[in-house]
């Protein structure tokens, strides 16, 4: 019976060790996994992680980011996508002034973050950048990505390091890391860089469909693990899951994309563009606060040449597209005697005026009135006037749809 006990007792010593070995490993890795969870600690409370994400030409002496989005995540909600045009004009804390691309060269993803984050006045504290041979590397990773082109791409650039050769045929296609990477890169049609922002958008849509929205929890792990390798980021592996198993619960019909609105400017002979200051508070109010303002892609105009000058209606309709009012109809007036241009408030909200006069060139006589003050001309005009229309614009003596 004494030897006994004394198996018994020897035994407890040792079992109460690898207890306490346990619960030091479960405690290790509990803590290990809070401290390498940056992105869950923001997305807990149901506020929104930003994240940079840039694609880096690295051919030659020095990278430059060619590609410059935000992605804005929150844990259970939509997410958006916002657009940084990589020559976007921007003052550096050097004095100097550089287009935005050049923020990489000078200072990496950490200078390019916190030159983003000062221009749309958000913190962006996670970037997430990939080169052009790990961007191919992903997509043939995922098994390639499902595209429809619209029109034939067809590009050449000797210079380039390697030298560029883009021949991509119009259609719906799957296409592998290399076709993909002359997709998103192609600039050489009337769009330019704008047509190329939007097809990197929509690319990057088609991604998150096939590589997440596709996949169950455990094959976006995989996915996450065997893709890590060939992006450069400040998130840990851990982030990188969670982000994974937010942006897979996200509802891509509500995937929001926006482009910083932007205007050309030649500066020192050098082509830059230049940011429109409110719409851009308006667009990170909505894109990236989630807060409700008003903008002008919430503002339908009807839109009537009142001068008699050539092409006005069209001019002035493509003016205000661009400035994102929409446009239900564009056509000549009852008269070309206007003698001043006319904002007629069809909704009676005064913003929507408001917004519209601002948008209007500087200098533009406008006078803005209800329809019981435009009459007999909303009489002439109504039947020409869709349904839903908030405002219309009559373009008068000496109206031109132009900047400046």
């Amino acid at each position: 019976m004494r030897r006994r006990r004394r198996r018994g007792g020897a035994r407890r010593p040792i079992l109460i060790g690898l207890a306490l070995v346990v619960l030091a490993a479960a405690v290790f890795v509990g803590v290990y996994l809070i401290t390498q969870r940056h992105l869950s600690r923001v997305t807990a409370h149901g506020g929104r992680a930003n994240i940079l994400l840039l694609g880096v030409d690295s051919a030659g002496t020095s990278s430059r980011s060619d590609t410059i989005m935000v992605v804005s995540v929150a844990a259970g909600k939509s997410a958006a996508l916002l657009s940084l045009p990589r020559d976007l004009r921007v003052k550096f804390s050097d004095g100097q002034f550089h287009k935005l691309n050049a923020a990489y060269t000078l200072g990496g993803a950490e200078l390019t973050c916190k030159t983003a984050s000062e221009i749309l006045g958000v913190k962006i504290p996670f970037y997430v950048a990939i080169d052009y041979e790990g961007f191919k590397q992903v997509i043939d990773a995922i098994g390639g990505v499902t595209i429809t082109v619209d029109e034939r791409m067809v590009y050449s650039d000797e210079r380039a390091t390697p030298p560029l050769h883009i021949n991509l045929q119009a259609g719906t296609q799957t296409m592998n890391g290399k076709t993909a990477l002359d997709y998103v890169r192609y600039r050489s049609d009337a769009a330019g860089d704008v047509g190329r922002i939007k097809r990197q958008q929509n690319f990057i849509s088609a991604i998150l469909k096939k590589g997440l929205q596709n996949r169950d929890a455990a094959g976006v792990r995989r996915l996450i693990k065997g893709v890590q390798p060939f992006v450069k980021t400040n998130l840990s592996l851990v982030d990188l899951y969670d982000l994974g198993r937010i942006l897979q619960g996200i509802d891509l019909g509500r995937l929001e994309m926006a482009t910083l609105p932007t205007t050309p400017v030649l500066v020192d002979q050098v082509s830059y563009l230049e940011l429109q200051l409110v719409e851009t508070e308006r667009l990170v109010a909505r894109v990236l606060r989630g807060i409700s303002v008003l903008g002008p892609e919430q503002i339908t105009v009807a839109v009537f040449n009142g001068n008699g000058g050539k092409q006005v209606a069209t001019n002035t309709a493509n003016y205000l597209k661009e400035r994102n009012f929409k446009v239900s109809k564009y056509a000549n007036a009852d008269s070309f005697k206007y003698d001043k241009t006319y904002i007629c408030n069809l909704t009676g909200d005064p913003a929507k005026a408001k917004m519209l006069e601002d948008a209007l060139p500087p200098g533009t006589n406008v006078a803005v009135v209800a329809m019981s003050e435009f009459e007999p001309h909303y009489s002439a005009l109504k039947s020409l006037v869709p349904a839903g229309t908030d405002l219309i614009l009559v373009a008068g003596i000496g109206f031109e749809a132009k900047d400046g």
